[in-house]
C-alpha cells in the first residue's frame, strides 16, 4: 500500500502545470471601483504572500486596487475578526505556512509584473515580513459566463459557485476567507485509469456529469439513491449531495495552482493554494471540510498550510 503522507510531505510529487494569478500587474485594466475581491473576475497570473505583521496599521501601504489582503484573528480579535481556523484531521501545516497575520494576492496577465508589484508594496511597509511567497496561475477553462478552472488533475471545477454575492459578502461588505495551501499526490493520482479518476471526482474531466448530464446542468442524484451512475463517495456528491435537509456549503470558490521550489530533501513542493469566501465557515467552509473524511478524493491531498482571514471592502480597509 501506498503512504500517502510519504508521498505528499516526503516527495513524490510530480510536477504541476504552469503556475496561476489574480489581480492587476503589467498593462492590466484596473479593477471596478468598490468591488469586492471575491467577485472580481479571476486573472490568469499573480502571486500569494503570508505575511507577519504586529498591527492592521502596519499593512495599510500595502492596500490598493489592485490587491486583495486578508487579516486574520491574530490582527482582528473580537467580534469582526473571523476567529482562528482549527486544526482538521490530516494537516500536515509547515511553519511558515501555518495561520499567518494576513494573506495578500495580486492578480494580472504576467507574472513577473505581478512579483514586482509585490516587492514594491513590501519595500513601502517596511513592518511587514514574508513568511512565505509563491507564484499561482489559473489554467482558464472557456465557459461562457462563468470563471471556470482546470484544476491540476485536468478536471474543470467551478460549476456550482455562487452567481452572486449571496452566502458570500457579510453585511459590512467584507468577506471571510479560507485559505489551504494543499499538496498533491500526482503520483498516486497517475496510477488510477481514468474510469476511476472521474469516478472520484464524480464528474468527466470537461464537466459533465456521469449520469449523463451536461456540465452546465444539474444531476440527477435523486434517480441514483444507491451511486450507481454517481459514486456516494465522489468528491462532487459528497460536498452537496443534493438531498433535501442536506445543504450544501455556502462558498465561493477559487483554486490557483502553485509551483514552489524543491525542499531540502530535494523533493517537489506543487499543488493547489485553494481559497473559499463565505459570510460564515459554519456554512461554508468547514461544512464541507467535515465531509472530507468520506471523500473519494481524500487520500489524494494533504493541506501544508492555511488560516481563516476577512478581507474588507476595498475602499474600507481599517486602521
Amino acid at each position: 500500500m501506498i503512504d500517502r503522507r510519504r508521498l505528499l510531505v516526503g516527495g513524490g510529487l510530480a510536477a504541476l502545470a504552469t503556475c496561476f494569478g489574480v489581480s492587476a500587474c503589467g498593462s492590466p485594466a484596473a479593477p471596478e471601483p468598490g468591488t469586492h475581491p471575491a467577485l472580481r473576475r479571476p486573472r490568469p497570473a499573480g502571486v500569494v504572500a503570508f505575511l507577519g505583521a504586529s498591527s492592521v496599521a502596519a499593512l495599510r501601504p500595502m492596500a490598493a486596487p489592485d490587491t486583495m489582503i486578508g487579516l486574520a484573528a491574530s490582527l482582528l480579535p473580537g467580534a469582526d475578526g473571523p476567529g482562528r481556523m482549527p486544526d482538521f484531521p490530516g494537516d500536515v501545516f509547515l511553519p511558515e505556512r501555518d495561520r499567518p497575520d494576513a494573506v495578500l494576492q495580486i492578480e494580472g496577465d504576467d507574472q513577473e509584473a505581478c512579483g514586482r508589484r509585490l516587492d514594491e508594496l513590501l519595500a513601502a511597509a517596511p513592518g511587514v515580513a514574508v513568511r512565505w511567497r509563491t507564484a499561482v496561475t489559473r489554467d482558464i477553462a472557456a465557459r461562457t459566463g462563468l470563471a471556470l478552472q482546470r484544476n491540476p488533475f485536468g478536471f474543470v471545477e467551478g460549476q456550482t459557485n455562487p452567481p452572486a454575492a449571496a452566502g458570500v459578502l457579510r453585511a459590512d461588505g467584507s468577506s471571510v476567507l479560507a485559505v489551504r495551501v494543499i499538496r498533491l499526490a500526482h503520483e498516486l493520482w497517475a496510477k488510477d485509469s481514468p474510469e476511476r479518476q472521474a469516478r472520484i471526482i464524480g464528474r468527466r474531466p470537461d464537466g459533465t456529469w456521469l449520469d449523463g448530464a451536461p456540465a452546465d446542468a444539474e444531476p440527477r442524484f435523486a434517480d441514483d439513491p444507491h451511486g450507481a451512475a454517481v459514486p456516494l463517495d465522489c468528491h462532487a456528491r459528497t460536498m452537496n449531495p443534493r438531498t433535501p435537509g442536506t445543504p450544501a456549503p455556502r462558498m465561493l470558490r477559487r483554486s490557483w495552482i502553485y509551483r514552489g521550489s524543491p525542499t531540502a530533501q530535494s523533493t517537489s513542493d506543487d499543488g493547489v493554494v485553494f481559497m473559499a469566501f463565505q459570510d460564515e465557515p459554519a456554512t461554508g467552509f468547514a461544512l464541507a471540510q467535515s465531509r472530507l473524511a468520506t471523500d473519494a478524493l481524500a487520500p489524494y491531498l494533504l493541506a501544508v498550510g492555511g488560516g481563516y482571514f476577512v478581507v474588507p471592502p476595498p475602499d474600507r480597509f481599517p486602521g
